[in-house]
Formats: structure tokens, C-alpha cells, sequence
């Protein structure tokens, strides 16, 4: 969440992202534009940073009007972020088939269980449906069942108009997560999240962190160096 808030500040938010943006952290630039760089990467060293934004998130409480009462999500830390698991999209999972292919490994771990397949034909109930909140707080639905005869846990109904509306192909990346409240007390106050990126975004993504890379290596060099340069020669 640091290197997210200090990303923004420093790149204007146009890089990759630990956690998917929200209805609050999409008020973060504004947030940060009362202060300046040399500030709010002070305030997030310190510490102060959480608490300073949830006073101002407080304060323009009447532009902040959203569902299931998250206002606190990234404000004062009272939720917590788990990255339940990622995939790469194939052709087939954003082709005529309309169904998402959940990985067998992370189906079973993450996602409820599908009721026994041994179950006679008439008693079995094969499908659950699964409900996510995009970065933009907008509730989506997916049929999730197993298919015995491909021996796989997918997304069926609900998953074509997802990709419809995100635009997505081939090599973008699903990305799904888990918020819960850190308060115990607060019965039912978690829910789950999908977020994509393209493969455009994540590429940039990428280029930024490598050149990041880059630029520090060629600071670290040149704060190792001592001495000068002389027509091409080191004088130490």
C-alpha cells in the first residue's frame, strides 16, 4: 500500500500496482496534490500517511458516497488485502466458449466447494454463484460449477458480459482478492474482489520498474565512484 500511495505522488499512478484501485484510493491524487513529494513520502515513512488520508477521506465524507460502508478500506487500515490468486487469460477464456477456466489448484483452495459429483442426478447441485466487486465498487455474478467432463471448475453465466465490458483478450490478467474487516466483531464485513490489467498495462508496468531498476544502478555507480574523468580515463 506504501509503494501504491508513493507511486502515485511519484508516476502519477500510471505503473503497476500492488492492490486494485477503489472508490477510495482513487481519491488519493487529490489528497496528495495539498502536499508535496518531499511531504507525502515523509508522512508514508512515518507513518502518518493512513491517518492524514482518513481525515481528509472524513472530510469530503458527502463526495463519498459508496456501498457497504468502506469508506475505512485503505484510510485507517481496518481492512486487510489478500491476494487470493492471478492468471494470465487464454484465448479459449475470453472466446466462444464464454467460461472461465479456474486452475484446479486454486478452485479448491480458494473458491466454495462444488457440491460432491458422486451425488445421484437428481439430488446433486453442481453450480454455487460467486459474487466479486470490480475496482469501481460495481457488483458482478458468476455461475461457478465443475465440468465433469473436462474435469474443470469454471465461470459460465456472467463471465461473457465481464469480458464485454472490461474489453478483455488473450495475455490480459485476472487478478482476484479478498478484503476483510480487522475488527472480528464486524460479522460479514469482507468480500471478494476481481481486478484485470491488460497486457499493455502490465508490459508498461514493467518498462517503469525497469527503468527504475536502471536509474538507481546508474546512481549507485556513480555515487561508488570517486575521483573523476579525464579525456575517458578514471582518476581515482
Amino acid at each position: 500500500m506504501a509503494y501504491d500511495s508513493a507511486a502515485i505522488k511519484l508516476r502519477s499512478g500510471d505503473c503497476h500496482r500492488n492492490f486494485p484501485w477503489t472508490n477510495i484510493s482513487i481519491q488519493e491524487p487529490k489528497f496528495q496534490s495539498h502536499f508535496t513529494t518531499d511531504a507525502v513520502l515523509s508522512m508514508i515513512r512515518d507513518g502518518s500517511y493512513p491517518s492524514k488520508f482518513a481525515d481528509f477521506l472524513r472530510s469530503q465524507q458527502g463526495e463519498l458516497e459508496i456501498g457497504l460502508n468502506l469508506s475505512s478500506i485503505h484510510g485507517d487500515g481496518d481492512y486487510s488485502c489478500t491476494l487470493l490468486f492471478q492468471k494470465e487469460l487464454t484465448p479459449s477464456d475470453v472466446g466462444k466458449l464464454n467460461r472461465l477456466v479456474i486452475p484446479k489448484k486454486f478452485a479448491v483452495k480458494q473458491f466454495p466447494n462444488v457440491p460432491d459429483q458422486n451425488m445421484k442426478d437428481d439430488e446433486r447441485q453442481d453450480e454455487v454463484q460467486l459474487e466479486f466487486y470490480d475496482r469501481q465498487m460495481i457488483l458482478w455474478k458468476f455461475r461457478y460449477c465443475y465440468w465433469k467432463s473436462s474435469q474443470s471448475f469454471v465461470f459460465t453465466r456472467g463471465w461473457n458480459r465481464f469480458v464485454k465490458e472490461k474489453g478483455l483478450r488473450a495475455n490480459d490478467t485476472i487478478a482476484f482478492y479478498m478484503y476483510e474487516s480487522r475488527d472480528k466483531r464486524q460479522v460479514g464485513q469482507s468480500f471478494l474482489v476481481i481486478d484485470v490489467a491488460t497486457k499493455m498495462e502490465i508490459d508498461l508496468g514493467r518498462n517503469n520498474e525497469c527503468d527504475a531498476v536502471k536509474e538507481d544502478e546508474e546512481l549507485g555507480d556513480q555515487n561508488d565512484t570517486k575521483g573523476f574523468k579525464l579525456f575517458g580515463v578514471q582518476i581515482d
